[in-house]
């Protein structure tokens, strides 16, 4: 007898994946500027964990938001996580690892103490077994660990453990965390209520691109590796206007986007007084000779370069393939 002989017809009536509960609220991307910054502005929630931060110092007039405030699960302290969701004020906070029940009640009673002051905040526990679960309000959203944690989740659970709560994906490549999507999703013959996927959040994308690769829905791409003009950074924002692209067709690309909400950039360059010396980084003549004064920028690698005019600036950054920290914002495309 076929399968579909013994299942109600009423049961199979939608047997389709559920796109409202499959749809994020945001995509997360932790790392320092201007990985960060380029993130934002391809719609993706900034952010770092908790005993970091953006390494902006040297950028006073660089604004980036604290979307996700992560913790450092290998060397939890929750006091100083406490501290630092009160300090940044994050739109997404991953509180800690709960590996009891009891464990997971002292975050939610964190939680909610922090919920005076933070009430916009979307606070996340990580379970890390069943109980745990058990342990956590409905209001509060899981982490389910598909990273690189010696505990993940798929380890002591099965899908139906995640079912009817909110979820964040932590880690694991975007194939993986495609699968744990459809695996808590989709539609079962048995009627289990979809898990509702508020996030996710993979930063694999900067390691890759330290060797020159970056990523695709079909693996790792090496083809810009011995290209002189493909930077570090091009690289990863490549691999990450990939990745949307990937969340997008998949349809877990959340409808409203951080930078598209009405959070901005605010940069204003260095001065020339910033310049160390007074030759022109392309020509070497004196930049306060010419009658138009120096033309200063600064780059993605920190440095501040003075030139006499723009057209030795734009000489310059041309043949270097050089970006502004908060210069182009446009994917580049490494060659074939």
């Amino acid at each position: 007898m076929a399968i579909h002989d013994s299942v109600d017809p009423s049961s199979t009536r939608s047997i389709e994946i559920h796109t409202d509960a499959r749809q994020a609220a945001y995509v997360a991307f932790l790392h320092r500027v201007p990985f960060a910054t380029d993130a934002l502005a391809l719609g993706f929630l900034p952010g770092f964990r908790e005993d970091c931060t953006y390494q902006q110092s040297q950028f006073d007039d660089l604004e980036c938001p604290v979307g996700m405030l992560d913790n450092d699960f290998q060397n939890p302290d929750l006091d100083r996580y406490v501290d630092r969701a009160l300090e940044y004020e994050p739109d997404v906070g991953v509180i800690g690892d709960a590996y009891d029940a009891a464990e997971a009640q002292v975050y939610v009673d964190t939680i909610r103490e922090l919920q005076e002051n933070l009430p916009e905040t979307e606070f996340i526990i990580v379970p890390k077994c069943r109980a745990a679960i058990e342990a956590i309000p409905d209001d509060i959203v899981l982490g389910y660990s598909r990273g690189y944690a010696e505990t993940l989740a798929h380890e002591f659970s099965d899908p139906v453990d995640w079912r009817g709560r909110r979820v964040h994906i932590l880690g694991g490549n975007p194939p993986k965390q495609l699968d744990v999507v459809e695996q808590l999703t989709q539609p079962t013959l048995t009627g289990e209520p979809p898990a509702d996927i508020v996030g996710l959040d993979w930063n694999g994308l900067h390691r890759g691109a330290q060797f020159g690769e970056f990523w695709t829905p079909d693996g790792w791409d090496d083809s810009g590796r011995d290209a002189d003009h493909v930077t570090v950074r091009k690289t990863v924002r490549y691999s990450l206007s990939r990745l949307k692209s990937f969340w997008q067709t998949h349809g877990v690309w959340p409808d409203s986007t951080p930078q598209e909400d009405g959070i901005e950039l605010t940069y204003s360059g260095p001065t020339p007084g910033d310049i160390e010396g007074a030759a022109c980084t392309e020509c070497s003549t004196n930049v306060w000779t010419t009658e138009r004064g120096p033309f200063v920028a600064e780059y993605g690698t920190g440095e501040i370069c003075g030139y006499c005019s723009y057209e030795c600036y734009f000489s310059h950054r041309h043949r270097n393939n050089l970006e502004e920290i908060a210069g182009e914002q446009s994917v580049y495309l490494p060659p074939a």
